[in-house]
């Protein structure tokens, strides 16, 4: 105990005479480093000029004092005078930060893409060091300030001008797969891309890093905001009630995964409700199909569809106006029920096929989780390229309108999900 308080005092008393040693702008401030073998502080001896060390502590105090413009010069001239030094890699990590600290102090003054390629030097030649470790960090750091805190520098490769965005999102690429794939500062660099897609409004881009997120982190600090934006993203491509419904799809599987997992969450971002909107849109993407059939005559066929939006969602206005049709095609009364080998009901002979899907309830049911969903993000982007129907044709159908089961934690939930339509509203996305 005697030891630890001479120890502090020590302390207290280096760290009084600073200002005293900091006053004269020329001098060398002495500095204490602890030696664990002894345990003892000892002093630093004060950098000698016109060595590769001494100049580049000159360099680094300069750097220290924010005195950037004078820092980046003796970092210049210490590559002119030392190109084979040992110390080179401490020397462009430093440089580097020179670079990051002028540009985060005053907009334009720093040069983050040449920080990005001395940075990018350091970790490809020393790979697995602790500067190495430190350069990754200060690479996110880069690209975070290029994406979000609007660094209009560009670069030239080749004869290609690349955008502050792109340089960005290559060198977040670069961290996720080549210098540090799996690592903490990996589950970083894809959440920063995935922000970044996501708040410009390129949801399948953002859809696609979040769902690799969860794949590679499943138990990662990332997760929760991972799965809920995956299924915001899901919601916002899709476009609307004349097209493919497989987004609106994935959505209601997201979501219904984040509710079973993040109930508390669930309630505050107002899950719930988003998820009944899916069902209404859902139900109106049925009713949609329904009235085309009865607009072309095929009215067994329409009279299937009203009966099958007011069995799934009977509480729902389109199951009221789905009543009201029944009404004024005269398909009130009871029907014959057509059925396979197997029992399973078979939709009326007057569906053409070609256009439109088998009945939702002649498919096996399928377990789908938004970890299945985003595994078959990441491993191909097989989504189909809607094209819109004119009025007098079927609307877009999926192939496979089966009722997806949602499983999360052992629980088993079925969710009424044949065909889906425009959601209105929108989500307030977490932090």
């Amino acid at each position: 105990m005697p030891h630890r308080f001479s120890g502090l005092t020590l302390a207290i008393v280096l760290i009084a005479t600073v200002p005293a040693l900091a006053q004269d702008e020329n001098s060398y401030s002495e500095r204490l480093e602890y030696d664990v073998a002894t345990g003892t502080w000892v002093e630093i001896p004060p950098p000698v000029p016109g060595t590769d060390a001494g100049d580049l502590a000159i360099a680094r105090a300069l750097l220290a004092k924010n005195e950037y413009g004078d820092a980046r010069d003796a970092f210049d001239n210490w590559f002119d005078t030392y190109p084979e030094s040992s110390l080179r890699d401490e020397a462009l990590f430093y440089a580097a930060e020179t670079e990051i600290a002028a540009e985060d102090a005053n907009p334009k003054s720093g040069d983050l893409i040449q920080a990005h390629e001395w940075l990018e030097e350091v970790i490809e030649a020393w790979p697995g060091s602790d500067i190495s470790e430190r350069a990754l960090r200060r690479q996110l750091i880069i690209a975070e300030m290029l994406l979000f805190k609007d660094r209009k520098q560009r670069l030239l490769k080749g004869t290609i001008w690349l955008t502050a965005e792109e340089e960005a999102l290559q060198i977040l690429s670069k961290i996720t797969d080549e210098w540090a794939n799996g690592k903490p500062v990996a589950e970083q660099a894809l959440r920063l891309k995935g922000d970044y897609h996501y708040q410009n409004g390129e949801f399948e881009e953002a859809e696609l890093t979040y769902a690799r997120l969860m794949r590679e982190f499943p138990r990662g600090r990332y997760r929760k905001i991972s799965l809920l934006r995956s299924g915001q993203s899901a919601l916002a491509r899709f476009p609307g009630v004349e097209f493919d419904d497989a987004d609106l799809l994935e959505a209601d599987v997201y979501f219904r995964d984040f509710q079973t997992q993040y109930a508390t969450e669930a309630e505050a971002y107002r899950v719930p409700q988003t998820l009944q909107r899916i069902q209404d849109s859902l139900a109106h993407k049925e009713f949609t199909v329904a009235s085309f059939y009865e607009r072309t005559r095929r009215l067994d066929s329409a009279a299937y569809y009203y009966r099958y939006i007011i069995d799934s969602w009977p509480e729902s206005t389109w199951a009221a106006q789905s009543r009201e049709r029944l009404v004024a095609i005269g398909a009130t009364g009871p029907t014959t029920v057509d059925v396979d080998a197997n029992g399973n009901r078979l939709p009326p002979a007057d569906i053409d096929e070609t256009t439109t899907a088998d009945d939702p309830s002649t498919d096996e049911s399928m377990n789908v989780t938004a970890n299945s969903v985003a595994d078959a993000k990441v491993s191909t982007d097989n989504a189909p390229t809607p094209t819109k129907n004119a009025s007098d044709q079927s609307p877009s159908r999926t192939s496979n309108p089966t009722t997806p089961t949602v499983t999360a934690n052992g629980q088993t939930t079925t969710a009424n999900q044949p065909r889906s339509t425009q959601v209105v509203g929108t989500m307030t996305p977490v932090d």
